[in-house]
């Protein structure tokens, strides 16, 4: 599936589309549908553009041709013709960690531990080209996020009160990072901020669950039995082939629009990668890098911190994982500004 060619294109300095060079055919099978789990693209409603919680001119189309289209300016066809472009999974195949001989102790994995204790791992290799995995883990009905164009890596409860939805892929984007869309509702949500934008669920949130981003090593050494997400397919997904695109961030650039000032921030170069907690009232993020752990007291209660150089953990003092996001901080900083950065032990 699609690494985006705007990506490609930027990081590379192509001319012109770069959508032939790393697009699939739709005709290939790898073990996705298009929707996964309404059949028909038309099934999913029409999304009520009337309910804005931002600009709609804002969000914007990627056609994979190397051009865009702005929201107001895409017609009823065009949404349908560029859904789930980049194809989600629902009910995916896992395998076990000693089965897996094709990633890398150094590959990047989304790493979810469920209500019963069994840990799941979510190769970026994978996400890299469905981005959306719906699921339902231990009863609990999920959905593993990830946006190459900002590293946020995310993991939501599917349910809204007394609905479950699912989502699809709108291929727009909204500060640079990905739109989903509800497939019950045909509401559009803000990735890694998991806020509806548009919709009739305009300014729900998702509820933000547990999850942690980090080499693959990394979090076999912790969960030895971990369950591995499957290729689809069969497939290779080889590694992202965007290399230098933490040099086009930090240069001052995105493939899509962000809001003035996100990537002006100067606490951190705009790629470092982060976590991110919100702990009594307070939106706190910590830089990945160097690997260590800290200490921070808030609310009168000391929560341990544990940053591996590539991602990490906030945990409380009965040992359990506060829920986070992880994601590169001009993300973080495009979600709220006034995030607090922690720049060292409490």
């Amino acid at each position: 599936m699609p690494v985006r060619p705007a990506l490609v294109a930027l990081t590379l300095g192509l001319i012109g589309s770069a959508c032939g060079a790393v697009v699939a055919s739709p005709a290939v099978d790898d073990g996705a549908t298009r929707p996964l789990a309404v059949g028909d693209p038309g099934a999913i409603p029409a999304p009520d553009s009337s309910m804005l919680a931002v600009d709609p001119n804002e969000i914007v189309f990627d056609t994979f041709d190397g051009g865009s289209i702005r929201f107001p300016d895409a017609s009823a066809a065009d949404r349908e013709r560029l859904l789930d472009a980049i194809r989600p999974l629902d009910a995916p195949d896992y395998e076990r960690a000693d089965e897996v001989d094709w990633l890398t102790p150094d590959d990047v994995v989304v790493g979810y531990v469920d209500d019963d204790g069994d840990a799941w791992a979510y190769p970026t290799r994978i996400l890299d080209r469905h981005e959306i995995v719906n699921d339902e883990l231990a009863g609990r009905p999920l959905v593993v996020t990830w946006c190459p164009l900002c590293g946020s890596g995310v993991v939501f409860d599917r349910r809204l009160g007394d609905r479950t939805v699912s989502f699809s892929n709108t291929s727009a984007l909204f500060e640079n990072d990905m739109v989903m869309v509800d497939r019950e509702t045909g509401s559009y949500w803000w990735q890694v901020a998991g806020l509806a934008i548009l919709g009739t669920m305009v300014d729900r949130e998702l509820e933000l669950m547990a999850s942690e981003t980090t080499t693959f090593g990394r979090w076999l050494d912790r969960h030895p039995d971990s369950a591995v997400l499957a290729r689809p397919g069969g497939r290779g997904y080889g590694p992202n082939p965007v290399s230098a695109y933490a040099d086009v961030l930090d240069g001052g650039r995105t493939p899509f629009p962000v809001s003035d000032g996100v990537l002006e921030d100067a606490r951190l170069p705009a790629s470092t990668p982060v976590i991110v907690v919100e702990l009594d009232g307070r939106r706190l993020a910590w830089a990945t890098a160097p690997a260590r752990t800290e200490t921070i007291e808030t609310g009168g209660i000391v929560y341990e911190v544990v940053l591996d150089g590539r991602g990490g953990r906030v945990v409380d003092p009965e040992g359990r994982a506060v829920p986070s996001r992880a994601a590169y901080w001009f993300s973080v900083v495009s979600v709220d500004p006034d995030v607090e950065l922690v720049a060292g032990d409490g």
